[in-house]
């Protein structure tokens, strides 16, 4: 009877035990949140490749950033006979184009005045379904949005037969992300499966300024943030920071960082002029000191240096300049 007293004793201890150990740890893995800076900038694209808006808040879904009507990427334009969609490293003047949908309309307008009004309920009702070809040659379908557009969009882009597709959850696609293990050296990368509009791998990608502006003290000639087409950009924080990023608290969202965002051709685009750098920077400079370190990593991304982090939605909700950041850090970077 006493040996029994005793074992229930030390089992009703061990009890307590576990659960103080659960509380302290759900208390430090909550208290390892700490503020890393503030939101600089935030952009919405509605169209792939084309120019972003410049926006005071948005709210982040699984799928990605929304701005009242403008969804970011919900729109893309392709080769109407490959399928393959045009992005700013094959048609640089892309990122002059200006687009917003406005009261149900998305109005396009190029450098030189044409303008270009699709009704989005109507497309939706016509219901004309093109399939697209995206990197690594993923397959995703879309909603035509009809002839107007598609003469447009190929004058636009000196092209014979470009089409503009509108996003659409529930159509057919290729584009989930599954997150991979080499896409971190030496810590474990979260398990997670993204869906999202038309945006590459995440429903959102994060620059900061600090690394904007180390990048820009090694170049001749500055380069803008729009240059790397994030949706959000935060400052105060140190460069690369991002690189450490776990976890993310915004108010009341909650983002994870899964992967780093890897860059091409693209960013020596000028958002301004649509021209490409002729010294191919700030690629050529990022490769320098940007590639991924050596092991898994460096055999996944080969020579595309890293700058920005891409992230899912943990915890939807509302975001605005302003705010103040929280990360969770990993135990080193990448």
């Amino acid at each position: 009877m006493k040996d029994r007293t005793i074992l229930i004793g030390a089992l009703g201890t061990s009890v307590m035990a576990c659960a103080a150990a659960y509380r302290l740890w759900k208390y430090l893995r909550s208290s390892e949140m700490v503020p890393v800076g503030i939101i600089r900038e935030l952009y919405v694209y509605p169209v792939k490749s084309c120019k972003g808006i410049s926006v005071l808040s948005f709210y982040c879904d699984s799928e990605g950033a929304v701005s009242g009507e403008n969804r970011d990427r919900q729109f893309v334009v392709i080769d109407g006979k490959s399928g393959r969609f045009y992005n700013s490293s094959v048609k640089p003047l892309m990122v002059t184009i200006e687009c917003e949908v406005h009261d149900g309309i998305l109005n396009v307008k190029t450098s030189d005045g044409s303008t270009l009004r699709v009704d989005i309920d109507k497309v939706r009702q016509e219901k004309v379904i093109r399939r697209a070809t995206f990197q690594s040659n993923l397959l995703a379908d879309g909603l035509d949005c009809g002839d107007e557009a598609a003469e447009f969009f190929s004058r636009a882009l000196d092209e014979q037969d470009a089409r503009l597709l509108m996003y659409s959850p529930d159509l057919y696609s290729e584009r989930i992300c599954i997150t991979q293990e080499d896409w971190w050296n030496n810590n474990t990368v979260p398990k997670r499966k993204e869906k999202s509009a038309f945006e590459n791998t995440s429903p959102l990608m994060i620059t900061t300024q600090g690394s904007l502006d180390d990048l820009n003290s090694k170049l001749e000639t500055k380069v803008s943030t729009l240059q790397f087409r994030p949706v959000m950009v935060i400052d105060e924080c140190p460069a690369w920071d991002e690189d450490k990023w776990l976890d993310l608290q915004i108010g009341d969202v909650r983002l994870q960082c899964f992967r780093p965002c890897f860059r091409c051709l693209a960013i020596t685009v000028d958002p301004e002029t649509g021209v490409k750098d002729s010294n191919v920077q700030p690629l050529k400079k990022l490769r320098e000191f940007r590639l991924a370190p050596e092991g898994k990593m460096r055999k996944c991304f080969k020579d595309s240096p890293l700058f920005g982090v891409n992230v899912g939605v943990d915890r939807p909700g509302y975001v605005c300049v302003g705010q103040i950041v929280y990360a969770r850090y990993k135990k080193s970077a990448f």
